[in-house]
């Protein structure tokens, strides 16, 4: 499966905010990091984590501007994310994901480089 294929599985399994849905892109101990929030590690940590977020808001759809692949596996994805707030409103906001692989291609670490709090402002 091709980079631009993949990225855009997995930001469907996202967009649908079903956290079962997510999950089997990662290794069962792969840590996850958002922004400035402290690493979720595992899968219950992932879930307990992306679970709290997606409480917070009443959608997620993704738009992908640039995926850029790595020599080694690794992968830099550029995000434009729509949220969509318990108040209607959306706010769209670029981010960069940092993915690295394991040899079965499953998500190893992930780290997401994304300012939200607009999402949550007043």
């Amino acid at each position: 499966m091709s980079a631009v294929d993949w990225t855009t599985s997995f930001t469907t399994a996202i967009d649908t905010m079903d956290i079962e849905q997510l999950l089997p892109f990662f290794r069962e101990d792969a840590v996850f990091t958002y922004g400035n929030n402290p690493p979720m590690e595992g899968h219950e940590g992932i879930r307990a984590g992306i679970g709290y977020f997606f409480q917070g808001i009443a959608g997620i759809s993704h738009t992908v501007p640039n995926v850029v692949e790595g020599d080694g596996g690794e992968l830099v994805v550029e995000f434009l994310t729509t949220y969509t707030r318990h108040d209607g409103n959306a706010v769209t906001l670029p981010g960069i994901g940092a993915f690295d692989f394991d040899d079965a291609h499953l998500i190893r670490d992930y780290r997401v480089y994304a300012d939200v709090t607009p999402v949550f402002a007043p």
